[in-house]
């Protein structure tokens, strides 16, 4: 595809603001501290598209380091990840994992108004799906079941960052109601501000002085994949 941003400086942006040097970034993914400068940033379609066929692990590191799902690097890069790193959608046909990829991951909580639970329950998670301080909560209730294929469901679980805690149009994330638990409501800016609002449409609609954000979803895991 054409990239219609420049993926190269949507990077270096995202390094800047998770306070990274490109030599940094180079070393975490396991190359020389010049590698990001001479060799991925000057061409990252090919680079990407090398690294998803010949050394898939780099590329773990890659999205890992920067904390982008692979549809986060898409949307902020113009690129997307080629097919054969991309994990199957809900409902499509499941790869096989080795268990070296595998992590039993203590769920935290339920997101559903509630308090979290002294943790009795661990689900497997593939490894490169986790990220530094990332929690994993159950979701119940349908607030955010809008009725479609992909739409967050009860008894799906949610991986969450809690390093990314600003506002992003769009973005979904685990926020506590204060005084009242906790919930995961989708952000929306309004010419009033901004709202923690519900897919359903039934679901309620929370202002920033009714609820503080504890973390960004950046994956939902479906009680089917489990």
């Amino acid at each position: 595809m054409v990239a219609v941003k420049d993926p190269a400086e949507a990077i270096k942006a995202r390094l800047k603001t998770l306070g990274i040097s490109q030599a940094s970034f180079s070393t975490k993914v396991g190359k020389s501290p010049s590698w990001a400068a001479t060799r991925f940033l000057p061409n990252v379609e090919n680079a990407i598209r090398y690294l998803a066929y010949k050394e898939p692990a780099t590329l773990d590191r890659i999205l890992a380091t920067l904390r982008w799902t692979p549809e986060e690097f898409a949307e902020a890069t113009g690129l997307e990840v080629p097919s054969i790193y991309t994990q199957p959608k809900r409902g499509g046909d499941a790869k096989p994992v080795s268990p070296d990829e595998i992590e039993l991951v203590p769920v935290i909580g339920s997101a559903s108004g509630g308090r979290p639970w002294p943790t009795v329950e661990h689900i497997p998670i593939t490894k490169r799906w986790l990220r530094p301080g990332s929690i994993v909560f159950r979701v119940e209730g349908d607030s955010m079941d809008n009725g479609e294929e992909g739409g967050i469901r009860d008894g799906d679980y949610v991986l969450v960052d809690q390093n990314l805690k600003e506002f992003r149009e769009g973005k979904v994330f685990l926020v506590e109601i204060i005084g009242d638990g906790l919930t995961v409501k989708r952000a929306r800016r309004t010419k009033s501000g901004w709202v923690l609002a519900s897919d359903n449409p039934k679901g309620p609609i929370l202002t920033p002085d009714e609820a503080k954000i504890v973390g960004e979803v950046y994956r939902v895991i479906s009680i089917r994949e489990v």
